[in-house]
């Protein structure tokens, strides 16, 4: 899986990704001797060093380029939104450095590719699905479904009605899947922005639909899923659901 971002910093670099939830500060976040992070004891040196982005001190630069020059600087670097600090570090030290990437996508432990020239982060072994996920409303309300035992993926939780992309049309994909899991038709609203969510070795790029019913029939489920109900879209957030569900419906907002 090929994740495209921005080039900050040029040239190539692969590594075990080093995961931190919280912006760095270089200068005192970081032991430029060693390579080692205060606040967990984690060792940076030749890893791809995953974290949003850079606060503190402009004195930060220099202290990347300290790891740069001691040994034990990251052999890249990949950031949600880089500021002057981290990219001006990465630059004069020669680190390989893009950001605007969703790092939510990125598991610490992961092996890492990261092409500065290209502004790409590849995951080797992490597979990208397509799916759609359609939220059926009638009324001010939507149905969602449990799903059975006998699906390949989220056994016993709530979703929309999903499925895989079968072709390359979602519109088409969200009647289908929803005439053969609920036996109903109707009328697309809206169609989301793409959302993706790490599960695991997989990324799943759904698509989220917003579907009217059309008729006053009962909802049919097939083998897929065992139960179903029609909810006020605020309730989502209180149910035990796939995940990220309520983000992929307010995608479509």
């Amino acid at each position: 899986m090929k994740l495209q971002g921005r080039s900050v910093s040029g040239g190539s670099a692969s590594g075990v990704a080093k995961k931190v939830e919280d912006h760095i500060s270089f200068l005192g976040d970081v032991d430029p001797s060693t390579g080692i992070l205060h606040k967990d004891g984690a060792d940076i040196t030749d890893t791809v060093l995953v974290f949003p982005g850079g606060r503190g001190s402009t004195v930060g630069s220099y202290v990347v380029y300290q790891l740069k020059k001691s040994g034990h600087a990251p052999s890249a670097m990949v950031n949600r939104r880089t500021e002057t600090i981290v990219a001006t570090g990465a630059i004069i030290s020669e680190i390989p450095l893009v950001d605007s990437v969703d790092i939510d996508l990125i598991c610490h432990g992961d092996h890492v590719l990261v092409d500065g020239d290209n502004g790409t982060v590849e995951l080797p072994g992490v597979e990208r699905k397509a799916v759609v996920t359609v939220f059926l409303r009638r009324g001010d309300r939507i149905l969602l479904v449990r799903r059975g035992d006998k699906v390949g993926s989220y056994p016993g939780l709530w979703s929309g009605i999903s499925g895989h992309m079968e072709g390359s049309d979602p519109v088409k994909q969200a009647h289908e899947e929803v005439l053969e899991e609920t036996g109903l038709s109707g009328v697309v609203v809206t169609r989301g922005k793409n959302l993706h969510v790490r599960d695991e070795n997989i990324i799943w790029a759904i698509t989220p639909v917003l579907m009217d019913v059309v008729t006053d029939e009962e909802v049919e489920l097939n083998w897929e899923n065992i139960e179903y109900k029609w909810v006020y879209p605020d309730e989502i957030r209180g149910m035990n659901t796939v995940p990220r569900l309520w983000d992929t419906y307010v995608a479509m907002m």
